[in-house]
C-alpha cells in the first residue's frame, strides 16, 4: 500500500479554508481512522481508513461536493463488520490532488483500479451516493470481477436525468444564500447538516480550482445507462432511494432499475430525500449490512 503525504499544491486562500475546514470536519468520525494518499495516474487520492485491518474491505465512494467526511453517521457501524476505505473522487472538491484530469467514464473506473490495487483489494463490496452511486455503476460494468456486492443510494442521474430543478439550483449554488437554498431543496425540514459539516460544504462550493471542476464530456458524468448496459450487470446490487428524492422520480427510477437490472433488489426509503445516509443513518447502516451478509 503507498502510504505517504504527497506534495500538495500551492493553494489558493479558498483551498486552504477549504482544506481546514475537511480537518474540522473529521473531528465528527467516531471511531479511529488512518488518512493517507495513494498514487495513481491521475494524481494522488486521499483515503480514509477504518475498521480491522483483516476485515473484509468495503469502499465508500461520496455524493458531490460532501467528500469522504459525509460517512460521519454511517462509519461506526460499517467498520466494526468491515475494513473501510471512504475514498475522495478524484476531480471533486475534497483532499485528493489530481494530475491529469479523468474525462472519461473509462478514466473513472481506470482511476478506481488504480486505487483498488495501491489498497491491496482484489475484490470488494461498495457503497456510492449521488456522484458515488454513479461511479458504482460504470465501475461495476467495467470491473464486475473486482466488486462483491454494491448499495447504491440517490445516484447521480444512473437510471433517470436531472430534473431540470438540479441545474436550477446547482448552477445558484455560488450566489448569497445559493447553499442554503440547495441543501434546503434537497433535505427541506427533514435533517440538518452539522454545522461543521455544513461548513465545510459551504467551503467547497466556494474553492475555485480548475483540477476539480471538470467540464462535462458526452463519454463523461452525469450519465444515464443504457437498458443494454442495465441488462448486463452482473453483480449484486441494492438499490436505496428517498420517498423524498428531488433530483428525479423516484418511482420511475426504482422502475428502471427493476425492470432493467438482474437480480436487483431495490427500495425506497420513508422520511428520507437525497442524502438518506445522513436523514436515516441508522436503517441505511443496518439495511446494508443485511444485504452484504447474504
Amino acid at each position: 500500500m503507498t502510504n505517504h503525504s504527497p506534495i500538495i499544491p500551492k493553494l489558493s486562500a479558498s483551498g486552504i479554508r477549504y482544506f481546514q475546514a475537511y480537518d474540522e470536519s473529521l473531528g465528527l468520525w467516531p471511531v479511529h481512522f488512518n488518512a493517507f494518499y495513494v498514487s495513481t495516474r491521475f494524481g494522488q487520492t486521499h483515503i480514509i481508513a477504518s475498521g480491522p485491518e483483516d476485515a473484509p474491505p468495503l469502499v465508500l465512494l461520496h455524493g458531490a461536493l460532501f467528500s469522504s467526511t459525509m460517512w460521519y453517521l454511517n462509519i461506526a457501524d460499517w467498520s466494526s463488520k468491515y475494513r473501510t476505505y471512504a475514498i475522495d473522487i478524484i476531480g471533486d472538491k475534497n483532499k485528493s490532488i489530481p494530475a491529469d484530469l479523468c474525462s472519461t467514464r473509462a478514466d473513472y473506473a481506470d482511476w478506481l483500479l488504480d486505487v483498488f490495487d495501491a489498497l491491496g483489494i482484489e475484490k470488494s463490496h461498495m457503497v456510492g451516493l449521488s456522484l458515488g452511486g454513479l461511479h458504482n455503476m460504470n465501475f461495476i460494468l467495467r470491473a464486475p470481477e473486482r466488486v462483491e456486492s454494491a448499495a447504491i443510494l440517490s445516484p447521480a442521474e444512473t437510471f433517470l436525468p436531472f430534473h431540470h430543478n438540479f441545474y436550477q439550483y446547482a448552477i445558484s449554488l455560488t450566489e448569497p444564500d445559493g447553499v442554503e437554498s440547495f441543501l434546503k431543496w434537497m433535505m427541506a425540514d427533514r435533517n440538518v447538516l452539522h454545522p461543521v459539516f455544513a461548513e465545510q460544504f459551504h467551503a467547497g462550493v466556494m474553492w475555485q480550482d480548475g483540477l476539480r471542476q471538470p467540464k462535462p464530456n458526452a463519454d463523461g458524468f452525469p450519465y444515464v445507462f443504457t437498458d443494454d448496459e442495465l441488462k448486463s450487470v452482473k453483480v449484486p446490487i441494492l438499490l436505496l432511494l428517498g420517498e423524498h428524492e428531488v433530483i428525479y422520480d423516484p418511482q420511475s427510477a426504482l422502475h428502471r432499475a427493476s425492470t432493467f437490472v438482474p437480480g436487483i433488489e431495490a427500495e425506497i426509503i420513508k422520511q428520507a430525500g437525497h442524502v438518506l445516509s445522513m436523514e436515516q443513518p441508522q436503517y441505511v447502516n443496518e439495511r446494508v449490512l443485511r444485504f452484504f451478509s447474504k
